[in-house]
């Protein structure tokens, strides 16, 4: 099945708003890192989950691969 087509300004759209959620996804991360467990922290866990479901769909629409990155404690 073919991709549907998705105008230029669409796509351009969606990558500012990737890019953006991109970088408030890494603040929301370095916020929560900083948290003890809590609501403060659940809060900014379920925002992160909405956040990610919506800079996925951002990156299908303008053509924008998602990285994941994984943390790791690891030493």
């Amino acid at each position: 099945m073919p991709a549907p087509m998705v105008a230029d300004e669409v796509r351009q759209a969606c990558r500012i708003h990737a890019r953006l959620l991109d970088a408030f996804i890494a603040l929301t991360e370095q916020e929560v890192a900083q948290l003890a467990p809590g609501f403060a922290e659940e809060s900014l866990m379920e925002s992160l989950e909405k956040m990610r479901a919506a800079r996925k769909s951002y990156g299908a629409l303008g053509g924008v691969v998602a990285l994941e990155v994984v943390a790791s404690n690891a030493a």
